[in-house]
């Protein structure tokens, strides 16, 4: 069947990028997985390096794959494959995937990177069960006559997140029609083995010399390459279409470059930097801000100039990686991605080397600033922009715990609260689905059994968050079982109480430590309540779930299991004395002890986690909530992280006190952002008590985002996917007014502003979209109040119906 470019998406969008003042996004774009281009068959073979010239290099490795330091070393396969065409076809899409990771030119213009994040855990020795391809519109980068579609893979994670099925292999499809394909992987491409990256003194490298020169462009002679061997490795089942758009890339400017000479700082402009020959040279280029993207350069140098280039996020290197130059011209694009606010280039050169070019590309998925936020209180308007932007930079081809950790999809608890970020500030709902899915794949793969014990169970509350604003059935549907099975998982984990005492770890509490234990991983006494009380929430929200896709009698199975356990928490953990939930009962755990599980001690702590989450998720009686949170917040034994505030905040939301102790509460954020990366922290210190470090572009932290917007401009999903949306004024004695748009569904949006005059008059006003409908709930401090709705005065009821259309909302006082 012929059908027409502008008849399917690809991953690659045609993305408008726009830079302002209020940082770098994409326009407006349409994107639905249901249009991506249906592949369902290959015609493409698993290719790789030919077997019998290269039989050492047949195997790929990640830090947990395959990782033998003494045999592995990093290694690039390159393969070419020329092919004419008489006439520009009316589609060309190329389909393409690779093991571990790649690079693809097209008549030496790069056209793809890839494969988006496959899926792995911490200390995940387990193959992966899928692979990923992606779709790319090239049909702009084809000529009429001879064209060369060059890949280099790399045999090699990049970063920590990446992973691999420990065999090299390499595939794809230049489709012109669902049935016709103009190119695919098979014998007669050509491949060569590269070995121009390497370890350096602990330094990742580049050997510009060893590398073929202009190896992509068309008119390269490839005569003594060798025939790629065809890899006998699944295709059907195995390869999966990725179901989000790629990041996108848009050229930023640094605000300063600066020249270190003799002690010196010279403010280069750019031309100096473009005319000026360097030496011995150290240059530091100030973007202004922390970013995220990737560094390419172009200069002129003498054979074996080097080139050390440092990304620094503060005032602490990463990922420092040194370029080994050719005689002549040297172009390179580093292929992962980078993070920092200081990009510093050391030059080594005794003849001197020549700059034409270096650029940095912002990369991130393709976020549109659809909400917003401002209010009266610069602080809080602030704290919104920053979360809005850090939450930004960790959205890639996956949500990442931060850009400078790239860490596995391990970390459910930070992409809980990064989506929570998203869905009031672009309203995406893609990334959070393939990443909820791809965790769904890894538990199974792994027998529901997670690196981080308590993120599994996150994982649970993920997924309800996720069908809270998006109320998709089909995803429920596919994941469901796999809820199901992590909770009967855990179900083992329970003693005879009916606590969970006999888990294998408690990771992760928090970054602090109680008593003497390093709360990341404490011991059974510290994390049972901790852990149990996350357990009693998966079986509260897999109850819903099952419910809603008409299971009911697992709803029935799940909610008679909370009730015990629930009653156990109560019966076991309640201090009557103290009025507190202690955390636990020492020497219950069976559990052989390891790295990651410390012996039991004869202690009886209270720690404010499990009291929180007592509070948070009714295990605790209505009557004694507000006395404990008013424990939670005023202790200061421990403080709490960033992380772990967000169920502080949620639990004073839930007792009806966000407006109050909760805006309080979001004060501890002037010691969480830094302004000089314009970023969250990772923690409130530079340095926790059990010396770990942490970095400057932790979304982690970003739960006030979620709450200014849903709390201050009161809009949050009364019915799953907003099909009613409800609208809660807001009161408070410190803010004066505030305005925003919230992103509800699609491109739809609710925009919201309001004003008060002293006490005795607020305005509120609400724009519903067409096709929604809203419950105005008018909170306890404005019942007493007149209710004047677009100039007719109501009954103040508690909830009022309001159609699509615009409303002034007025309440003053009697």
């Amino acid at each position: 069947k012929t059908i027409s470019q502008n008849q399917v998406l690809t991953n690659d969008l045609n993305y408008n990028s726009i830079i302002d003042s209020s940082g770098i996004y994409v326009d407006n774009y349409q994107f639905h997985p249901d249009k991506l281009f249906p592949k369902k068959e290959w015609k493409g073979n698993w290719i790789w390096l030919n077997k019998e010239d290269y039989p050492d290099h047949q195997e790929t490795f990640s830090t947990w794959v395959n990782n033998d330091p003494k045999r592995n070393k990093k290694y690039r396969a390159l393969f070419r494959k020329k092919f004419k065409i008489d006439d520009l076809p009316e589609t060309a899409i190329l389909n393409i995937t690779a093991d571990v990771s790649f690079r693809a030119y097209l008549n030496n213009k790069l056209v793809a990177v890839g494969p988006p994040n496959i899926g792995s855990d911490y200390e995940d020795h387990n193959l992966p069960a899928h692979w990923f391809f992606t779709s790319h519109n090239i049909l702009n980068s084809l000529e009429i006559g001879e064209n060369v579609l060059a890949v280099e893979v790399f045999s090699f994670d990049l970063v920590l997140s990446e992973t691999t099925s420990g065999k090299g292999k390499f595939i794809c499809d230049i489709d012109n029609s669902l049935i016709q394909t103009l190119v695919a992987t098979d014998s007669t491409w050509k491949c060569r083995l590269d070995t121009s990256y390497a370890i350096i003194k602990n330094f990742f490298s580049f050997n510009s010399n060893e590398e073929p020169e202009n190896w992509t462009n068309a008119n390269f002679d490839d005569e003594d390459w060798s025939a790629s061997s065809i890899i006998d490795k699944p295709i059907a089942g195995y390869l999966t279409q990725s179901k989000i758009p790629i990041p996108f890339r848009r050229k930023i400017n640094p605000k300063t470059i600066i020249l270190k000479s003799n002690n010196n700082d010279i403010v280069l402009s750019e031309n100096e930097l473009l005319t000026k020959t360097f030496f011995n040279s150290e240059i530091i280029f100030d973007y202004g801000k922390n970013g995220v993207g990737f560094y390419n350069f172009s200069i002129i140098a003498n054979k074996n100039d080097t080139l050390k280039i440092i990304p620094i996020e503060k005032n602490r290197a990463n990922r420092p990686f040194i370029f080994i130059c050719k005689a002549g011209k040297n172009d390179f694009s580093i292929p992962y991605l980078n993070v920092f606010r200081y990009l510093k280039l050391e030059v080594s050169s005794e003849k001197g080397l020549n700059i034409n070019s270096i650029d940095v590309e912002y990369s991130s998925y393709p976020t549109t600033y659809t909400g917003n936020f401002q209010c009266s209180d610069e602080f809080y308007t602030q704290l919104w922009d920053i979360i809005r932007n850090t939450t930004q930079m960790c959205m890639q081809s996956l949500y990442l715990d931060s850009p400078l950790h790239q860490e596995p999809i391990a970390c459910t608890g930070d992409y809980l609260i990064e989506s929570l970020s998203n869905y009031y500030a672009f309203g995406d709902r893609w990334l959070a689905r393939q990443d909820l899915i791809k965790t769904a794949k890894m538990l199974e793969k792994n027998n529901y059994d997670m690196f981080h014990t308590s993120y599994s169970l996150l994982w649970i509350q993920w997924l309800a968050d996720y069908y809270r604003y998006t109320a998709d059935n089909e995803l429920l549907k596919e994941l469901v079982p796999h809820v199901n099975k992590l909770n009967e998982l855990f179900r083992n984990y329970l003693d005879e109480k009916y606590l969970l005492t006999q888990a294998p770890d408690y990771m992760f509490m928090d970054w602090i430590k109680i008593e003497k234990f390093n709360a990341h991983h404490p011991p059974a006494v510290i994390g049972t309540g901790y852990l149990t009380a996350f357990y009693y929430k998966s079986l509260v929200e897999s109850a819903k779930l099952n419910e809603n896709i008409g299971n009911n009698n697992q709803k029935d199975e799940n909610l008679s299991l909370a009730k015990k356990i629930k009653f156990a928490v109560n019966k076991y953990l309640w201090d009557e004395q103290k009025q507190l939930y202690k955390d636990g009962i020492p020497f219950l755990s069976k559990v052989a002890k390891h790295f990651w599980l410390h012996e039991d001690s004869n202690i009886v702590t209270y720690s404010p986690h499990v009291n929180t989450l007592a509070v948070l998720y009714d295990i605790a009686p209505k009557e004694r909530q507000e006395s404990m949170m008013n424990y939670v917040v005023t202790q200061e034994k421990i403080e709490l992280q960033p992380y772990f505030t967000y169920y502080v905040l949620s639990a004073i939301e839930h007792i009806s006190k966000f407006n109050t102790i909760g805006l309080s509460l979001l004060n501890k954020w002037k010691n969480g952002i830094d302004l000089e990366t314009y970023t969250l922290k990772e923690n409130w210190q530079n340095e926790t008590e059990f010396g770990y470090v942490g970095d400057y572009s932790h979304a982690w932290g970003g739960s006030p985002l979620f709450f200014i917007s849903s709390e201050i401009l009161g809009i949050k999903p009364e019915r799953p996917g907003y099909k009613v949306i409800r609208f809660t004024p807001f009161v408070n004695d410190k803010i004066t007014w505030a305005k925003g748009i919230v992103p509800i569904n699609g491109n739809n949006t609710v925009d919201v502003s309001w004003e008060k005059k002293e006490d005795v008059y607020f305005v509120y006003k609400i724009k519903i979209p067409e096709s929604f409908s809203a419950i105005l709930d008018t909170p306890k401090e404005l019942q007493n109040y007149s209710l004047h709705i677009n100039g007719i005065k109501q009954e103040n009821d508690k909830k009022i119906n309001l159609e699509k259309g615009n409303y002034l909302i007025e309440y003053n006082k009697n």
